[in-house]
């Protein structure tokens, strides 16, 4: 089939704080498919309602068209995009939906959020997801929607898109970290439902001389009190209470002996694909994704628990992880299945299906 435009929303704007969007899009223009840039701005609706530059409009986070402060307004961009929508469809544009979340983690208007989710449950053309487990639940929420394809296509890695030159005892000396500390990492944005403040108890309950709880990320406001005082009294926890910029990734990483990622929610979780690609092992709990990823990379670098965060699940992971670093060799994880250039010709093979 030849090339044919497609309108993502988002492609590029989102390089900075998560180059998911960009690394697959890059990787299909290398390929000779035009990508165009879609948000919720009126004016954008108005631009791409009757285009003819393209033939697949591809959403990843619907409930974005609900944010502010407002309500009103919200359902105002809402109405719009449901119109932009009915449109492009009405004139043979296909409409596609990588499901990132099945609920947004942090929605304001509930009553809004549930309209978008039927509405896109009923009239979106495909739907992919990035886990099996995802497209299970995908197939029963779209049950009356008889003319909609779903395919299960992974996320991609960040393997050679972020600096990674820094060694491990440099790494340590430039954040002031012993080198005989076993390091428990968590990086990113740091909010509610990430529950880092149940890692932080579980580590102080963990009371092991050797170990060392490194946290490094902006705290948002719905937490910042709450987690300052769980950080009371804690002098083996090394907080860094700001964005890492991309350059500063491979200091926390090559620091770290595990990645935690003690989310309470989790439907997929790109952190854990980021932390493979930096050779880092990551310990987080036995929920959708990271069952599937564990199948695919194997339990050394993919370890998981059930329940809660607790000190007994930081030690079992310390003694594993000790272990094998002793009898195994140094090689990091093979993630060469989740190539971003394979990955995009997976996604273009899928556009093209609801072409045909």
């Amino acid at each position: 089939m030849k090339s044919f435009g497609i309108l993502a929303c988002p492609a590029w704007s989102t390089k900075a704080g998560n180059p998911y969007n960009y690394i697959l899009y890059s990787n299909m223009e290398k390929q000779g498919y035009p990508i165009y840039e879609f948000d919720f701005a009126v004016k954008n609706s108005v631009k791409y309602a009757l285009s003819g530059k393209y033939k697949i409009f591809h959403i990843h986070w619907p409930s974005n068209v609900i944010f502010g402060e407002s309500e009103a307004r919200a359902n105002i961009r809402l109405t719009i995009f449901f119109a932009f929508i009915n449109l492009i469809q009405f004139f043979n544009k296909k409409v596609v939906w990588t499901v990132h979340n099945l609920e947004d983690h942090e929605g304001k208007f509930p009553a809004l959020q549930k309209k978008l989710n039927d509405f896109m449950y009923k009239k979106v053309d495909g739907f992919i997801s990035l886990n099996q487990s995802g497209l299970e639940l995908i197939n029963q929420k779209t049950a009356k929607n008889r003319k909609k394809k779903t395919a299960h296509i992974h996320h991609p890695h960040y393997r050679n898109y972020y600096k990674n030159e820094i060694s491990r005892a440099q790494a340590r000396e430039q954040l002031g970290v012993p080198h005989d500390k076993f390091v428990f990492l968590f990086l990113g944005q740091i909010r509610a439902y990430k529950n880092v403040t149940g890692l932080v108890e579980a580590y102080k309950a963990l009371h092991h001389p050797n170990a060392l709880l490194l946290i490094a990320g902006n705290v948002h406001e719905d937490i910042r009190d709450e987690l300052q005082k769980h950080l009371e009294n804690a002098p083996d926890i090394k907080f860094v209470n700001s964005f890492v910029k991309d350059e500063d990734l491979q200091l926390y990483f090559n620091c770290a002996d595990v990645v935690v990622t003690p989310y309470n929610k989790i439907f997929n979780s790109g952190s854990a694909l980021l932390n493979l690609s930096f050779g880092k092992p990551t310990l987080a709990p036995d929920l959708w994704a990271l069952k599937e990823l564990k199948q695919l990379v194997g339990a050394q670098w993919i370890k998981t628990y059930q329940g809660q965060i607790s000190a007994e699940v930081l030690e079992q992971g310390m003694a594993e992880i000790r272990l094998e670093s002793e009898t195994s060799s140094k090689k990091g994880p093979d993630i060469s299945c989740l190539d971003p250039e394979a990955i995009s010709r997976e996604t273009i093979a899928f556009y093209e299906s609801l072409l045909a």
